[in-house]
């Protein structure tokens, strides 16, 4: 027996990666995310803060900062462009969702919940 699927299915739940539907709202799971994301800045740039005064302390500071910055730039950047996807793919969701309730509430009788005896 065929189970419905959803008009987003497996393929919509891919999408949105770590986010979950139904778990709670979107938005406060993507508000828990750049918390996340806004540490794992700060705890990198602390390190290069580190990095930097150790190399400052044998006279060296501008090795420090080099280094602080091949190492944890990378970090830095990959964090937040995940997080700007992650808040894009959300924005989509939502828009599709909002677009599928609004079919619905006009009456359209070809879109979803539509039922086959009217």
């Amino acid at each position: 027996m065929d189970t419905p699927q959803r008009p987003d299915g497996d393929a919509g739940r891919q999408r949105l990666g770590r986010l979950r539907l139904g778990a709670e709202p979107l938005e406060d799971q993507v508000a828990r995310y750049r918390r996340v994301t806004l540490v794992l800045t700060a705890i990198p740039a602390l390190l290069a803060l580190v990095f930097v005064a150790l190399f400052a302390a044998f006279g060296r500071p501008g090795v420090g900062l080099v280094l602080a910055i091949v190492l944890m730039a990378p970090i830095v950047a990959i964090a937040w462009l995940d997080q700007g996807l992650l808040e894009r793919r959300a924005r989509a969701c939502l828009r599709a969702q909002r677009e599928r309730a609004s079919g619905r509430r006009e009456g359209d009788p070809t879109g979803p919940g539509a039922s086959e005896d009217e």
